[in-house]
């Protein structure tokens, strides 16, 4: 990965390029963004330019060549110019940046004019770590180079901030979401269902674009609606653990489950005179909307609504999926 196969983020690309030309490179970033915005990718591809052995000139800037050892170390991630600060805990606690970052700074780099550190997921470092970490962001070493990743910049200390140079992650346009998941996938998909997952956010097109997860998840789930709709308790338990399976990448059954429920109230409303969303498994879904009918789907809409909301507010998500669960059967066999 380099910067001319990212998609999208232009003026940031353009800045760090001629950072790196002009030899303004700042001795700490601040990428501050949405979980899935390219953050860490454009961090590895800014740590290849400037680790480059043999930089290339395109366009007037310098560019990485992508076949020296120092980028091949890089795209492996095995440089030893290059660490990637980690935590065992849910935090990034005080002792994992004095370790990791303070007591390794004054080690000079081993085969690089430069050393970078880069710290993902920064919004988990704790007060006193940031606090830590202010002390190398003060006076760091010349050949230091510092990339802090965020996505919640309300986590870090203004302090940090005002010693760091900040660049702000947008989100992607339609077509850029687009060229990003054909890149990946050859699979087809409703590009308007894709567009509204990913809501602006590379990394869940892609996630949509991994192997054929999403149509896997599409046929349990359809499959499981018309379960439940025969009001049996096995059917309940069997969607309800459903739910559990896939509590790690929720955000996507959600959504497919609302697209599919949508659907369903589509078809029941005006039958096959127009097409569905998910059409690959239009036939289930007609099926479905047969037994349910419109206004069914339409209050399992807003119980999936609402239940989605709960999710974000630090309820048990169990509980919650339980419950949303009960609510469907009870509509559709109600």
């Amino acid at each position: 990965m380099d910067f001319r196969s990212i998609i999208g983020h232009e003026n940031i690309i353009t800045h760090l390029k001629s950072a790196i030309t002009k030899q303004t490179i700042s001795h700490a970033y601040l990428l501050e963004g949405e979980d899935g915005s390219g953050k860490l990718m454009l961090a590895e591809a800014f740590a290849k330019d400037l680790l480059c052995e043999d930089n290339i000139i395109v366009d007037g800037k310098k560019v990485c060549c992508n076949h020296c050892k120092a980028c091949l170390q890089v795209e492996t991630k095995n440089h030893p110019d290059v660490v990637y600060v980690t935590h065992e805990k849910a935090s990034i606690g005080v002792e994992d940046i004095r370790s990791q970052i303070n007591s390794d700074m004054a080690i000079k780099p081993y085969s690089s004019p430069r050393k970078i550190y880069i710290i993902n997921e920064g919004e988990k470092m704790t007060v006193q770590a940031q606090n830590a970490l202010l002390k190398t962001l003060e006076e760091p070493p010349s050949y230091v180079v510092m990339i802090l990743i965020s996505s919640n910049n309300s986590q870090i200390l203004d302090t940090v901030k005002s010693r760091s140079t900040k660049v702000d992650f947008k989100r992607y346009t339609n077509s850029e979401i687009l060229e990003a998941y054909t890149r990946k996938s050859s699979e087809n998909i409703d590009s308007r269902l894709l567009c509204e997952y990913a809501d602006g956010i590379i990394g869940r097109a892609l996630s949509m674009a991994s192997s054929d997860e999403y149509g896997k998840i599409c046929d349990r789930i359809v499959d499981g609606l018309k379960e439940l709709s025969g009001g049996s308790g096995r059917a309940l338990c069997n969607f309800q653990n459903l739910f559990v399976e896939y509590s790690e990448k929720k955000e996507l059954f959600f959504f497919t489950l609302y697209s599919i429920l949508r659907d369903i109230s589509v078809a029941a409303a005006y039958g096959r005179k127009v097409s569905l969303q998910n059409a690959q498994i239009a036939d289930k879904i007609y099926a479905i909307s047969d037994c349910v009918g419109y206004h069914k789907a339409v209050r399992c809409l807003e119980h999936v609504n609402k239940s989605w909301r709960m999710a974000g507010q630090n309820v048990n998500y169990k509980l919650m999926a339980d419950a949303l669960t009960i609510r469907i059967q009870e509509v559709f066999y109600g």
